[in-house]
């Protein structure tokens, strides 16, 4: 009975820091609070706005114009009167020419473009070195390894120990079936359509194909039937199929070396997924939205007593190459951005920027959907990387997640807001839902769990019944 009340009054204790700490993100995100006004020199600072910035764009090198100054010690009476002077020639008018001549210079800035959906993604040189921005996404880095790491924890504990009352609530819910059958399509993979016969290669190509098509409805303004919306899914198909192959080869090359059998899977299901994300992605603003997908990859036979530390070893490998291919497409754009600079020649300036164009655009493309995919695959959930490196050790995830969600926060979630002014941002109002909504299932299950199943037995005599 002490047990049982002392748990009851630590749930209550949390839930009243939780609940305070949640209406205070929803309050100053909707402008009810200006937290400014509590701090020194509050008159000064400007109010927090309700509508949210205005969103970077990183298509256009900044050009700083130097101040131009006039003396004060100027005499008029030194100038020379302009009225004795002889009226002059009207001069023809003259304008610009659109298109320039052969052989004219041309400032390659001029002719280098990006596509709308990766002019909101930084190249290096664009990255904030502001000191508010950067520490305000290292909390956000911190807190989410705080989050992710303990909820994905304690779900996981409570979901083995728990097994056999779940069983029973789903058996006299009648509903253990349909959850029987969703594993079942997570499970499901194209595995012995893509081993072998003439399928193999159109299987591959019209998946990854469904996949740039889905990707390039993040972009908004942007049908896919016009011939721009066509070179958009065809970048985003092979910036899919480029970042899904790399994690692949590592998982090959591991499972050489094992000596260990391996076969190239794809899962179906992950297509579903694909379009759940990029749907929540329109609705809720973000930008430049989720491409999160996984269309496949190596499956290697690990014996059972080396499985854990292997497959963390496979997801550390599958992780450092699919940032690696990140961190290359990430020095490409930061090249050509160092490069817009420069001068060409006229006759050679549409082809050299059309192609430095494809270029940057493909490379910012790799990045963030390279980010992104090592991002989500090492939150530490149920059969992701992530959760094979937590498993194996908790402050070697520790270590590769921080930065990894540094970075993502840095460049895409919040590239130019410091702490207050980030509740304003659409992306990092999603994140706060995302973690609130973490820990609130988390503490219902805790609470059902660890609280009320031992009321309803202890004082109701309620027992549930267990599985069999």
């Amino acid at each position: 009975m002490v047990k049982l009340v002392g748990r009851l009054i630590g749930f209550g204790m949390f839930m009243l820091v939780f609940g305070c700490a949640g209406a205070f993100v929803l309050l100053v995100s909707l402008g009810a609070v200006d937290v400014r006004a509590l701090l020194p020199g509050a008159s000064e600072l400007p109010p927090l706005s309700v509508s949210e910035p205005t969103r970077p764009d990183f298509s256009v090198p900044d050009v700083s114009i130097p101040d131009i100054t006039l003396p004060d010690n100027i005499d008029p009476s030194a100038l020379p009167d302009l009225s004795e002077l002889p009226e002059l020639p009207q001069l023809p008018e003259i304008t610009a020419p659109e298109v320039f001549q052969p052989g004219e210079p041309v400032v390659l800035a001029r002719t280098v473009t990006r596509r709308p959906l990766t002019a909101q993604v930084p190249a290096p040189q664009q990255v904030s070195a502001e000191p508010e921005v950067v520490g305000t996404n290292m909390f956000y880095a911190i807190l989410m390894a705080l989050i992710f790491g303990a909820t994905s924890t304690m779900l996981g504990d409570m979901l083995r120990d728990e097994e056999p009352r779940i069983r029973a609530w789903l058996r006299a819910m009648g509903i253990d079936g349909i959850f029987e059958w969703i594993g079942q399509v997570f499970n499901f993979t194209l595995g012995r359509a893509v081993q072998r016969g003439c399928l193999t290669l159109p299987i591959v190509v019209a998946i990854f194909a469904l996949y740039g098509v889905i990707f390039a409805f993040l972009e908004e303004g942007t049908s896919i039937l016009t011939r721009e919306g066509a070179f958009l899914a065809v970048m985003m198909a092979f910036t899919v199929g480029l970042v899904s192959f790399s994690g692949d080869i590592a998982r090959r090359i591991a499972g050489r070396i094992w000596h260990r059998d391996s076969r190239f899977q794809l899962y179906p299901i992950n297509l579903g997924i694909a379009v759940v994300t990029v749907a929540l992605s329109r609705l809720l603003n973000l930008s430049p939205g989720i491409a999160f997908g996984t269309p496949g990859g190596a499956e290697v036979e690990l014996p059972p007593e080396e499985a854990e530390r292997r497959e963390a070893i496979l997801a550390l490998l599958e992780m450092l190459l699919v940032v690696a291919l990140g961190a290359a497409g990430w020095a490409v754009s930061g090249t050509i951005f160092a490069a817009l600079g420069t001068t060409v020649d006229g006759r050679v300036a549409t082809l050299v920027g059309d192609l430095l164009s494809a270029a940057q655009n493909a490379g910012l493309a790799i990045f963030f959907v390279a980010l992104e995919t090592a991002f989500f695959g090492m939150l530490p959930l149920a059969y992701s990387a992530g959760r094979s490196l937590l498993k194996w050790h908790v402050w070697l995830w520790a270590a590769l997640f921080v930065p990894l969600a540094f970075l993502f926060n840095h460049t895409l979630l919040n590239p130019q807001s410091g702490f207050l002014d980030s509740f304003m941002v659409s992306n990092v109002r999603a994140m706060w839902i995302l973690l609130f909504g973490l820990v609130a299932v988390t503490a219902g299950l805790w609470f059902y769990f660890n609280v009320l199943d031992d009321v309803l037995q202890e004082w109701a005599g309620i027992a549930p019944r267990r599985a069999r």
